[in-house]
C-alpha cells in the first residue's frame, strides 16, 4: 500500500482513517481534511477553530470545548456567531495560510 500523502510504499497504516507512512503526512492529512472543510470552520488570528454548536443548557460544560466558555464571534462577511462549544485545530501552519486565512475576529 501507498501512503495518500507521500506514495511511500509501507506494510500497514499506524492511523486509522487514512493510510499514512508518518507523522508528518498525518499532519499533512490533517490540514488538507480542513482545507476541504474550511467553509466551516473559523480562522481567527492564524488559529483554526469549529463549533461544536452551542449548548446553552448544557450540564457537564467540562465536555464542551473550551469547557464550556462563550464566545462571541464575527465573521469577516458580517455573520455573527455566539459558541459555548468552540473547538481549537492548533495553529494553521505556515504552508497552510494562503489556503485557510482569517476569516473572523473574536468580539466582546
Amino acid at each position: 500500500m501507498k501512503c495518500e500523502i507521500c506514495g511511500k510504499e509501507i506494510e500497514k497504516s499506524s492511523y486509522s482513517s487514512a493510510i499514512l507512512c508518518s507523522s508528518e503526512c498525518f499532519g499533512k492529512h490533517f490540514w488538507n481534511e480542513i482545507v476541504k472543510d474550511k467553509n466551516n470552520r473559523i480562522i481567527i488570528n492564524g488559529n483554526c477553530y469549529v463549533d461544536g454548536g452551542n449548548k446553552p443548557n448544557a450540564i457537564h460544560t467540562s465536555w464542551l470545548g473550551f469547557n464550556g466558555n462563550k464566545f462571541n464571534i464575527e465573521f469577516f462577511d458580517g455573520r455573527k456567531l455566539t459558541t459555548n462549544n468552540l473547538w481549537s485545530n492548533g495553529e494553521v501552519p505556515k504552508e497552510y495560510r494562503k489556503l485557510l486565512p482569517d476569516n473572523a475576529k473574536l468580539i466582546r
